[in-house]
């Protein structure tokens, strides 16, 4: 079954959130980079390669249902954080928009009785507890780390360590 017009610019909504969140990722990679914080830069940019990924599910989920990928302009993101502890707050909120984004559209397949992308949509509900959980599992570290140099290189190290998820 093809999909409905309105799911259709959602979903297409949804890709550009997606791409932005990729977008912000990346220039916060860039940023780190320019800090001693190479742990965090790495950090950033897997979770920039994520969401471009998540991007893409929602661009081959739209091909599969038939519908059109209009792609739409990518803003152009902040680049300097000022420290790692504003990076990831902002990490943060970017996750909890992406999330109330993902319920709209989720709400909208529910009241078109989309059951195929409601179904599709499952997963990415489960994955933005996961990824609100991690960004604010990160806040949660750098403010207790507060200003002590010692604890912020320790958790740029284990940033660091980040494998692919």
């Amino acid at each position: 079954m093809k999909i409905s017009e309105t799911i259709q610019s959602a979903i297409n909504q949804q890709i550009a959130h997606e791409l932005n969140a990729s977008y912000l990722y990346l220039a916060m990679s860039g940023w780190f980079d320019t800090t001693v914080y190479s742990g965090f830069s790495k950090w950033m940019l897997m979770q920039s390669n994520e969401e471009r990924d998540h991007a893409m599910r929602f661009f081959n989920y739209l091909n599969d249902r038939n519908g059109t990928v209009e792609l739409q302009a990518i803003d152009k993101p902040v680049t300097s954080f000022g420290n790692p502890l504003a990076a990831f707050k902002l990490a943060l909120e970017s996750e909890e928009k992406n999330t109330r984004s993902i319920h709209q559209l989720y709400d909208m397949a529910n009241s078109e009785k989309d059951y195929a992308t409601k179904h599709f949509l499952s997963w990415f509900l489960q994955e933005q507890v996961e990824e609100e959980k991690a960004a604010q599992d990160w806040v949660d570290r750098l403010e207790i780390a507060g200003e002590h140099v010692n604890a912020l290189m320790r958790l740029d190290a284990q940033a660091g360590q980040r494998t692919g998820d």
